[in-house]
C-alpha cells in the first residue's frame, strides 16, 4: 500500500458545488484543456442551477464508467495465480501507463508549443505528448511509452505505443501485454468538465479492446508531492 503526503477523500459524498466556467482557449482554433483536474472536486454548475445533478460513480469507482476488461484465455490463466504482493506498486515502482492514466488523484495539463504536458500527482510522473509528430523509428519501450497527439477545436487525441507491460487494476488485476496500444480522446463538457474516452488494444491479453470513460472536474489547488513507503513483503 502507498501513503501520500496528504490524504485526499475519494468517497462519494455531498460536496459544495462551485461555479466554474470552461477554460478559455489558450490557442486559436484549439480546445484548451489546461488546468488541474480531479474527479473528487465539486461538479461545476450551469447557469441557473443551485446544485449539480446527481451523477453516478460509474462501474469502477468515482469518475470512471465502463465494463470490465475482456480477458482472453491466456490472460485468465496467467492472472488466476496472481499474488497481489507482486504488484510493482508494493515495491514503490510505478505500475505502468494504463493504471497511471486511470489514477484517482489529480492531473495537470499544460500546452507547450508543439507538446502537451500531462502531470500526474500519483508517482509524480510527467508525460509529454508530441503534437503532429510521428514516433521515432525503433524507439525503445518504457513504462509510459511514446505518445503522439492531434489537437483541434473540440478534442485532444493521444495515441500511445511502445509502453512496457504494466499491471492494471480495475475490478481485478491484469497485466498489459507486449505490443499493446492506447487511444485517449480528451474533450470538455458544457459544464467545463474534462472527459477522457479510452480504448486499450492488447492482442496478447484481451479478446477485444477495453473501452472506458473517465471524468474530472476543475480543481483549484496544486498537485501534491508523492511519497511511497516501501513495505517488506510478508
Amino acid at each position: 500500500m502507498n501513503e501520500l503526503s496528504r490524504a485526499r477523500t475519494l468517497a462519494a459524498g455531498v460536496m459544495a458545488a462551485l461555479l466554474v466556467g470552461a477554460p478559455v482557449g489558450a490557442q486559436d482554433a484549439t480546445v484548451d484543456l489546461t488546468g488541474i483536474w480531479w474527479q473528487g472536486a465539486p461538479v461545476p454548475l450551469l447557469p441557473g442551477e443551485s446544485e449539480p445533478p446527481a451523477m453516478g460513480m460509474g462501474g469502477m469507482g468515482m469518475g470512471i464508467m465502463g465494463s470490465p476488461p475482456a480477458l482472453n484465455d491466456h490472460a485468465q490463466t496467467l492472472m488466476a495465480n496472481f499474488d497481489p504482493a507482486d504488484d510493482p506498486a508494493v515495491r514503490c515502482e510505478q505500475p505502468g501507463l494504463v493504471r497511471q492514466v486511470l489514477s484517482p488523484y489529480p492531473v495537470e495539463i499544460e500546452y507547450r508549443g508543439d507538446t502537451v504536458s500531462i502531470r500526474y500527482e500519483e508517482w509524480e510522473v510527467e508525460r509529454l505528448v508530441q503534437l503532429d509528430t510521428p514516433p521515432p523509428d525503433g524507439h525503445e519501450t518504457s513504462p509510459m511509452g511514446h505518445s503522439m497527439g492531434e489537437l483541434d477545436q473540440e478534442k485532444l487525441l493521444v495515441r500511445t505505443t511502445g509502453f512496457s507491460p504494466g499491471l492494471n487494476m480495475s475490478q481485478g488485476f491484469f497485466w498489459t501485454g507486449e505490443g499493446a496500444s492506447l487511444l485517449e480522446t480528451y474533450s470538455l463538457t458544457e459544464r467545463g468538465q474534462l472527459v477522457m474516452d479510452m480504448e486499450l488494444t492488447d492482442p496478447v491479453m484481451l479478446s477485444e479492446p477495453w473501452r472506458l470513460q473517465k471524468i474530472w472536474n476543475p480543481f483549484d489547488q496544486e498537485l501534491l508531492t508523492f511519497d511511497c513507503i516501501l513495505r517488506e513483503r510478508l
